[in-house]
């Protein structure tokens, strides 16, 4: 959504703060595979009165249906994003 609105702004300023907004260090090519998994399962999250947590039942039938297979510590990461996440959308819905 903001890339669209730094591409449209013509205010120098606003782009900036835009562009800042939407800085992140690069995801390390190694944990690629669980940035795209988080992205694929968050973007089918419940809604409704806040995000839902991603369940295990949902990781695992990921992995089912994919073919991938996460080890615990990345099951992990996807767990800590996802909180980090809803944390996030918690505070901008206040």
């Amino acid at each position: 959504m903001l890339e669209g609105l730094v591409e449209r702004t013509r205010d120098p300023k606003r782009r900036a703060e835009y562009e800042a907004e939407l800085f992140c260090p690069p995801c390390p090519a190694a944990l690629a595979h669980v940035w795209n998994a988080f992205a694929r399962l968050g973007a089918r999250r419940a809604s409704g009165f806040g995000a839902s947590p991603i369940s295990f039942l949902e990781i695992e039938s990921f992995q089912r249906l994919t073919g991938l297979r996460f080890m615990s510590l990345e099951i992990r990461l996807i767990e800590e994003l996802d909180d980090l996440y809803r944390k996030i959308m918690s505070e901008k819905a206040e």
